[in-house]
């Protein structure tokens, strides 16, 4: 698989190759203006209205009093039988074949495929020709047309001894964008639940959506929408996916991740992770906080209200500060205490 490389278009490829004509035809010297992109020729005398053909398919009709037909895209390297006929009188065909073929075609680039994604980015890639010379070198050429969003991409090879044959195609962007799946985010309680979602292109305008919603173990139901919202009535708690496409395309982005939404939080229901995680810090930050709040709170109302001194007991107080004695009955020799004699002076 070759890798894609960008660069001005700076080149046509060009050439015709003209059946024989009858000198007393009223049509002479069919011819193609590459720069002009119109297949044209000489008229002598009156025609009725001229058809232009490509490869047998109606393409259009002559314009300009039947001098030409105008065409939005010319192949540059695909050859193409090119033919005008009369709309009355006796039958009548001419044609050329554009461009000429040069080279080898078994040389040439294989499988040509472009897209446009991630909004901003468009790729092409290409296989080698399955006769391709070895030192084969290919290159890729594009060229806006003349209506909007639009491009005719090229891819031409190169070889030191062979002659590669190029190939072309035209693209319009709006149909080979690979859109990306939009998330959802939704406002829900237990009555609604409003689901919105944004897609973001530059070539498609209108879009198409597939919402798929699952609630509980109910089997899935989608719905089709071209609206980029989409509102549920008692949602409970249920599971919901999406993909787009471009208005009037046929491809499909792929399905978007599912996502779950919990909209009814009753006593059977159990929180969400998120939910439980958030409670679980929540209670990890508190815990020291209440602790430097309370400790804070015990030292301003010992400032404030410091103890009172408790009222000394003669009798506890000294018999705590004395020093006890064991008094020893069995001891041989006793101490004598001194008496002091006491004299009554009289009784009250």
């Amino acid at each position: 698989m070759a890798l894609v490389w960008l660069t001005v278009f700076l080149t046509s490829v060009s050439g015709l190759l003209q059946s024989e004509e009858d000198p007393n035809l009223p049509i002479k010297n069919l011819r193609m203006e590459p720069g002009e992109r119109r297949l044209t020729w000489d008229l002598h005398g009156n025609v009725p209205e001229i058809l232009c053909f490509i490869n047998s398919k109606l393409i259009t009709k002559a314009i300009d009093k039947n001098r030409y037909c105008q065409f939005h895209v010319l192949p540059l390297c695909e050859v193409k039988n090119f033919t005008i006929s009369l709309t009355k009188g006796p039958p009548f065909l001419m044609g050329i074949q554009y461009p000429l073929q040069e080279g080898n075609p078994g040389a040439a680039a294989q499988r040509l495929d472009c897209w446009v994604h991630d909004v901003d980015f468009l790729t092409c890639s290409w296989e080698v020709g399955r006769e391709a010379p070895s030192d084969i070198q290919y290159r890729l050429y594009w060229q806006e047309l003349r209506f909007p969003k639009q491009l005719q991409i090229l891819v031409r090879g190169t070889s030191h001894g062979a002659s590669i044959p190029c190939v072309d195609r035209s693209v319009e962007l709006s149909e080979i964008e690979r859109l990306s799946s939009p998330n959802i985010t939704a406002t829900c309680n237990k009555s609604y639940s409003m689901m919105e979602w944004k897609v973001l292109s530059h070539v498609n305008l209108r879009f198409e959506y597939e919402l798929q919603i699952q609630k509980g173990r109910n089997p899935a139901y989608t719905e089709k929408l071209q609206e980029n919202f989409f509102q549920i009535h008692n949602p409970g708690n249920y599971m919901a996916r999406l993909k787009v496409k471009g208005f009037f395309r046929n491809t499909w982005s792929e399905w978007s991740v599912p996502q779950n939404f919990v909209c009814d939080l009753g006593e059977d229901s159990q929180p969400p992770g998120w939910l439980l995680t958030a409670l679980v810090l929540l209670g990890t930050l508190l815990v020291p906080g209440l602790v430097v709040v309370l400790c804070g709170r015990y030292s301003v109302l010992q400032k404030l209200f410091p103890p009172i001194p408790h009222m000394k007991d003669p009798i506890a107080d000294n018999l705590q500060n004395s020093k006890l004695v064991a008094w020893e009955t069995s001891r041989a020799s006793r101490e004598d205490c001194p008496v002091a004699e006491v004299q009554v002076l009289g009784e009250t």
